[in-house]
């Protein structure tokens, strides 16, 4: 990517890399603390980290789709 700054990263690219960052810990305690959650766990926490902006944006935008949908179907 060329994007400079990590405050400016997609989600998606954000949660990604904390899963490379987990993989190249070196620090004991870290480990055993890492070893403690499953990959299941974490794989669940990024899908609902993920879908959670989804959730909460699309309720207000609903009746722009909806709108966009009929426009589209009407002919003349």
């Amino acid at each position: 990517m060329y994007i400079n700054k990590t405050a400016n990263y997609p989600l998606q690219t954000y949660i990604q890399q904390l899963s490379v960052e987990v993989q190249n810990i070196t620090d004991p305690e870290k480990l055993m603390e890492l070893a403690k959650v499953s990959n299941k766990t974490l794989n669940a926490a990024k899908i609902v980290v993920s879908t959670l902006p989804l959730l909460l944006i699309y309720p207000f935008m609903q009746k722009y789709f909806v709108s966009g949908i009929v426009v589209g179907s009407v002919k003349e």
